[in-house]
C-alpha cells in the first residue's frame, strides 16, 4: 500500500472514531449514567489545571473540530493524487443518493437524506424523553415560583423542549460554511447542503417557539409574567436573554421565508447577520456549560467568515461583457494561473457601485484548465440587482456614453465539489432549464479540454435544454465555438433543445445559439495592473488554521479563569455571576478569531505575488458558421423525458448513467421522479438495462 494511500485510511478511520464518539456523547447525554459520570469527571477535571470548561471544550468541541482538521487534510491528499477523481461510485453510494421522496414542499429527498432525517428526529425524541422521565422522577421545585403538580410538569416539559433547539443548533451552521465546508469530505456541494440549514433552522425555531411560549404560559397563569420575563438572573439561566434571542431568531426567520426573501433580499441579507446578536443572547440565557455544546460549529463559521472577508477585501475589475440576446451578460474576469476550480463551481460577487453590501452567486461557466487566466459567469436578469447590472452594462454600449468603462468587482470563491463527479461516467444526460444551464457549459469546456485525455472522457453527452423563447437559446453562445469545432472537442455532444412559448425556425435558432450579430461586446477600461481574482488558502491552510483556533481558544479559556478567579466550593448567594463565565468564554473565543485573522493576514501577506495579466484585450469574435443539422430543436413543446431516457437505457445497456439537472422545482421534480421509476424497475427486472445516478444542482440560495 502506497504512503498516501495508507495515510487516507489512517485519517478516514480517525473521522469515523471521532464522529462517532460525538454521535454517541449526545445519544447518552440525558440519561442518568451520563449525568452522574459527568459530574464525578468534572469534579477531578476541577482539581487539576483543565477545570470543568476545559473538560466540556474537549468532550464536545473537539471531535467536531477533529473532524475538520483530518478532513481538509484527507481532501487535500486526494485532490492532490487525483483519487476522487478517479474513483467510481460504488453502488452503496449510488443507493444512499437516489431519490425517495418527490413533492413540492420538500423538493427531491434521497435515501441517504430520509434516513439521517429520520435518524436525527429519533434522536430528539429520545433525548426529550430521558431528560423528561428523568425530570418527572425528581419533580425539582422551582424556588422562585410556587407550582402545583400539573404546572411544574409543564414548566420540567418546555424547559427541556430548549434542550432539543441546542441540539438543532450545534449543527445548524455547519451546512452554510463554504471555504470551511466539511460537507464537502461526503461530496455535498455547498449550494445542495444549503437546504440542511434550512430544515435545521425551521426546526430550531419551532422547538424554541415551543419552549418559551410553554415557560411563558406557566409565568402567565402565576400571574408573575411581567416579573419573570425581565429577570436577569445572578446564577443560572438568565430570562430576558432567552427572549431577547427567541425574538431576534424569530425576525431572522420571518425575512427568510420565500416571498419576502426573493422580494426583499435586502431584508433578508441585513436580518441575517442578527445571528451575531442572537448567539450572544444564547451565551447569556444557556450559560457557558450549554454553549459549549454548540461552540463547535459557532468557531467553524466565524473561521470562515474572517477568511471569506480577508479573501474578498481587495477588489478587481471586469476586463469585458457580452450582452445576449435573452437579458444576459457575459462578465470576464482576470483570474490568478494558480487559481484552480472543479467544474460546477460558483462565485460570489459583490458590485460596489450597486450595492456595497449584496453578495450574489453565480455559477462559473468556463474551465482552468482551458484557460488558466480568466473566468466567465453568466447572469440572467431577473431580480432588482440583475437588472442593475444589465443596464448597467448595456449603457455603456452607447456611441454617447462618455464615462470610463470601468466596473469594480469584489471576488468571494471559487467554491464547488472537490472532486468531478461526471468524470465517473461514461455516458452523461444533461438536463437544464434557463439559467440553470450555467452549471453545464463549465461542464462541457472541461470534457473539450480532456481531448487528449480520454479514459476521463464520456463517450456519449446527451443536453437537454428548455427555455421559452428563442432569445434565450443565446444562454448557449459560450460553448457555440466548440460546437464549431466538431468533431475534435465535443465529439459525442447531442443537443436538444426546446423553445416551448415560441414558433420559429432552425436557422434562427442556430443564429442566436452562435451570437452571430445578435451579442453586443464591451470591452473596459482596466488598469496595466489591475488585482485579479485572489486565490484562497487551501485545504492544508483550513485544516492548520481550524487546529490552531481549538488550541488558542482552550489555552485562552483556562489563562483567563486562572488569571480571574479559582474556582472554590462555595455557597449559592456567593457564586460567581453567570456573566463572568461568560464574558470569558467570549474573550476567548474574539482571542482565538483574531490570531487566526492576523495569521491568515500574514499568510496572504507572504505568499502573495502581485501577479497581474496584462492579456485584457478581448478575443477575435468567431465568424465560421455553425450549423444544428446533427441536433435537434423543438419549437412549442416540453421533452418527453420517459421517451428520451428510456431511448438512452437501450443504447447504454448495462451501463452507470449520469442524469445531473438543474432548473426549475418542477423540472428536477420530474427528472427525480422518472430516475427514482427506472431504477425500481431495474430491481425488479434483471435484463441488465441501464441504472441512472441523479445529480441535482439547485441554486436557489
Amino acid at each position: 500500500m502506497a504512503p498516501n494511500s495508507a495515510l487516507r485510511v489512517v485519517l478516514n478511520l480517525s473521522m469515523i472514531i471521532l464522529f462517532a464518539a460525538w454521535i454517541c456523547i449526545w445519544i447518552l447525554k440525558p440519561t442518568n449514567v451520563w449525568k452522574r459520570s459527568w459530574h464525578v469527571a468534572e469534579d477531578r477535571a476541577n482539581a487539576t489545571f483543565l477545570g470543568d470548561y476545559g473538560l466540556n471544550v474537549i468532550v464536545f468541541c473537539f471531535p467536531v473540530l477533529g473532524v475538520a482538521t483530518l478532513g481538509y487534510i484527507y481532501l487535500h491528499l486526494c485532490q492532490k493524487n487525483g483519487y476522487l477523481r478517479r474513483k467510481k461510485r460504488p453502488l452503496t453510494s449510488t443507493t444512499i443518493a437516489n431519490p425517495v421522496v418527490v413533492s413540492s414542499p420538500v423538493g427531491v429527498v434521497s435515501f441517504g437524506e430520509l434516513i439521517a432525517t429520520s435518524l436525527y428526529i429519533v434522536f430528539l425524541v429520545w433525548t426529550y424523553y430521558s431528560n423528561v422521565a428523568s425530570d418527572f422522577k425528581k419533580m425539582t421545585p422551582y424556588a422562585s415560583l410556587k407550582l402545583n403538580r400539573w404546572q411544574l410538569k409543564m414548566m420540567h416539559m418546555g424547559v427541556r423542549i430548549g434542550s432539543l433547539s441546542e441540539a438543532c443548533l450545534a449543527i445548524l451552521l455547519l451546512p452554510i460554511l463554504r471555504g470551511l465546508s466539511i460537507f464537502r469530505i461526503i461530496g455535498v456541494q455547498f449550494e445542495a447542503s444549503v437546504r440542511y440549514h434550512v430544515w435545521i433552522a425551521n426546526g430550531m425555531i419551532l422547538l424554541s417557539t415551543l419552549h418559551g411560549l410553554s415557560i411563558m404560559f406557566i409565568w402567565a397563569v402565576n400571574k408573575r409574567f411581567s416579573k419573570e420575563i425581565i429577570k436577569w438572573q445572578r446564577v443560572g439561566r438568565v430570562n430576558i436573554a432567552g427572549a431577547f434571542a427567541l425574538a431576534t431568531a424569530a425576525i431572522i426567520w420571518i425575512t427568510s421565508l420565500p416571498w419576502i426573501r426573493r422580494k426583499q433580499f435586502q431584508a433578508f441579507f441585513l436580518a441575517h447577520h442578527l445571528y451575531i446578536v442572537f448567539i450572544l443572547f444564547f451565551l447569556l440565557h444557556a450559560g457557558d456549560q450549554h454553549f459549549y455544546l454548540v461552540f463547535s460549529g459557532v468557531l467553524l463559521f466565524a473561521l470562515d467568515k474572517i477568511l471569506r472577508i480577508i479573501q474578498s477585501r481587495s477588489e478587481t475589475c471586469l476586463i469585458s461583457a457580452r450582452i445576449l440576446p435573452c437579458k444576459a451578460v457575459e462578465l470576464t474576469l482576470p483570474k490568478h494561473p494558480s487559481t484552480k476550480y472543479t467544474p460546477t463551481s460558483m462565485i460570489f460577487i459583490k458590485i460596489p457601485s450597486i450595492s456595497k453590501l449584496q453578495w450574489h452567486p453565480f455559477s462559473i461557466t468556463t474551465s482552468c484548465s482551458r484557460n488558466a487566466e480568466r473566468l466567465c459567469v453568466l447572469v440572467k436578469s431577473h431580480g432588482q440587482w440583475t437588472e442593475t447590472l444589465y443596464n448597467k452594462i448595456h449603457a455603456m454600449t452607447d456611441t454617447k456614453f462618455d464615462q470610463a468603462k470601468h466596473v469594480a468587482v469584489a471576488i468571494d470563491g471559487p467554491y464547488g465539489p472537490v472532486n468531478s463527479p461526471y468524470q465517473r461516467y461514461s455516458s452523461l444526460v444533461l438536463i437544464a432549464g434557463g439559467s440553470g444551464i450555467t452549471p453545464f457549459l463549465s461542464i462541457l469546456h472541461d470534457i473539450a479540454s480532456r481531448n487528449s485525455n480520454t479514459k476521463r472522457r464520456p463517450t456519449k453527452i446527451l443536453l437537454i435544454y428548455c427555455v421559452k423563447r428563442i432569445q434565450d437559446l443565446s444562454m448557449l453562445s459560450p460553448i457555440s465555438s466548440l460546437l464549431r469545432k466538431q468533431p475534435s472537442e465535443l465529439e459525442y455532444l447531442e443537443l436538444k433543445l426546446y423553445v416551448t412559448q415560441e414558433h420559429g425556425s432552425a436557422s434562427a435558432a442556430c443564429d442566436f445559439l452562435h451570437g452571430n450579430s445578435h451579442v453586443e461586446t464591451v470591452v473596459m477600461d482596466c488598469e496595466p495592473h489591475q488585482e485579479v481574482v485572489p486565490m484562497q488558502e487551501g485545504l492544508l491552510w483550513n485544516a492548520m488554521i481550524t487546529a490552531l483556533s481549538f488550541v488558542i481558544f482552550l489555552a485562552s479559556l483556562v489563562c483567563l479563569n486562572h488569571i480571574v478567579f479559582h474556582r472554590n466550593k462555595k455557597p449559592s448567594h456567593q457564586k460567581t455571576p453567570s456573566w463572568i463565565n461568560d464574558l470569558l468564554v467570549f474573550s476567548s473565543f474574539v482571542i482565538a478569531t483574531s490570531c487566526c485573522a492576523v495569521a491568515t493576514v500574514l499568510y496572504r501577506w507572504r505568499k502573495s505575488s502581485n501577479y497581474c495579466s496584462d492579456k485584457y484585450a478581448e478575443q477575435q469574435s468567431m465568424k465560421e458558421e455553425g450549423s444544428l443539422q446533427q441536433h435537434e430543436v423543438n419549437f412549442r413543446k416540453r421533452p418527453n423525458l420517459s421517451d428520451i431516457l428510456s431511448e438512452l437505457s437501450t443504447e447504454t445497456e448495462g451501463q452507470r448513467v449520469g442524469v445531473f439537472v438543474c432548473g426549475p422545482g418542477s423540472m428536477q421534480e420530474s427528472v427525480a421522479s422518472f430516475c427514482r421509476k427506472c431504477n425500481l424497475k431495474l430491481k425488479n427486472d434483471k435484463s441488465r438495462k441501464c441504472f441512472f445516478d441523479l445529480h441535482s444542482i439547485n441554486f436557489s440560495l
